[in-house]
């Protein structure tokens, strides 16, 4: 029986070996590219310091925002939205955004040594039936240190999410010719985060046991995302929002400015906009808030109601 047993694992043992197999750099790539690409972007720390370093009109980006989600295995649709207002001029609706859709293919390319994007103009249905035709857009991305970025577009890629970098954090979008801004710098777009948030009125602290009146849930993100109320009582219109500043310069000259998460309390009033205040603390923390006394606010990434107790 052993004498069997041993000729049975001979037997078997180059079947086992020879189950390594080894892929090609970009089909390894194809993963990553695709593990990359979900997720909402938006190009608010752009637009704010485009403003802060006064750079001119017509160079200016507009602001952007792109979610981008999987439809199933490496076919990816792609929400794209310009937004033509400024929150301190006016609550941002509907009728603010045009957007765009489009339908991404990711895929590896062995023979350009390449991981090709193929970019499909589509619909809000984000139907998949035409993926068999031509792409309105190819784009062969290869990798960099940290990121991956466009070697060279084929096809009409103007008007459409023409991705020019990718990294974990980060999406940048190439200039459309068509655009009328002069300027080759892309669309610089950051991943964002989703917040919770809560506001109390007023905000109760110390144990008081007073009565309040709170205001939830608010849905917003990290990159500029805001959430108006108006009070029950006063009839103030508050305004918040949070941005995980992504500096571009320094508050101080050779003294090096770090990134931070803001949460910003403002209010519309009769005598213009305003900054109530604000807290900032690391760009990573998953929960902030600020409580004025007559008024709270908190945002989270995990509600308390969920968080596992600890020590």
């Amino acid at each position: 029986m052993k004498i069997f047993l041993i000729t049975l694992l001979l037997i078997g043992a180059p079947i086992i070996h020879a189950q390594g197999q080894d892929s090609t750099s970009f089909e390894r790539d194809e993963l990553i590219v695709s593990e990359f690409l979900p997720g909402f972007y938006s190009n608010y720390n752009q637009v704010y310091f485009n403003n802060r370093s006064k750079v001119p009109n017509k160079e200016r980006h507009e602001r952007r925002e792109i979610e981008i989600k999987e439809i199933k295995t490496n076919v990816f649709s792609v929400s794209d939205t310009f937004i033509n207002a400024n929150i301190f001029e006016k609550p941002i609706t509907d009728d603010d955004k045009v957007a765009s859709h489009s339908i991404i293919m990711v895929a590896a390319n062995n023979v350009e040594k390449a991981v090709q994007l193929d970019i499909y103009k589509s619909d809000e249905s984000y139907s998949v039936d035409g993926l068999n035709r031509n792409p309105d857009c190819t784009v062969m991305m290869i990798r960099g240190a940290e990121e991956f970025y466009a070697r060279e577009y084929m096809g009409n890629c103007d008007e459409l999410t023409n991705v020019s970098t990718l990294s974990k954090k980060h999406l940048f979008v190439r200039m459309n010719e068509s655009s009328g801004i002069t300027t080759n710098i892309p669309y610089k777009l950051n991943e964002a985060r989703t917040f919770e948030c809560y506001v109390d009125i007023p905000g109760v602290s110390g144990g008081r046991d007073i009565p309040y009146k709170r205001y939830e849930p608010f849905f917003i993100h990290d990159q500029g995302g805001t959430f108006e109320i108006i009070t029950n009582y006063e009839k103030r219109n508050l305004v918040f929002r949070l941005v995980k500043v992504d500096w571009e310069l320094n508050n101080h000259i050779g003294v090096f400015t770090r990134d931070v998460l803001v949460l910003y309390a403002e209010e519309r009033t009769a005598d213009g906009y305003k900054i109530n205040g604000y807290t900032f603390t690391e760009p990573d923390i998953t929960r902030v808030g600020i409580n004025f006394k007559w008024m709270l606010v908190s945002c989270f990434m995990e509600s308390n109601k969920y968080a596992t107790p600890f020590m």
